[in-house]
């Protein structure tokens, strides 16, 4: 029964740095004068290897914020 209470703390903890990395994301974007596809072409390659992890991460705890929800609904 504790090994179930502490997946769903990290399963909470996911969800919240899913909701705080969407945040900043739309943040930065928002800021921007450009679009995302604007920004791409006169990115660095470093500023785009940096940005593709972020994609990767925002899909992971995007994919974990939906099991918190799951979960709750069930």
């Amino acid at each position: 029964m504790a090994e179930a209470g502490g997946i769903l703390t990290i399963t909470i903890i996911g969800a919240c740095a899913f909701l705080i990395l969407v945040a900043l994301n739309m943040v930065f974007f928002l800021n921007q004068d450009k679009g995302v596809l604007d920004w791409l072409k006169h990115a660095t390659s470093k500023q785009r290897i940096v940005a593709l992890f972020d994609v990767i991460a925002t899909i992971v705890s995007g994919l974990s914020f939906l099991e918190v929800l799951l979960i709750f609904l069930i």
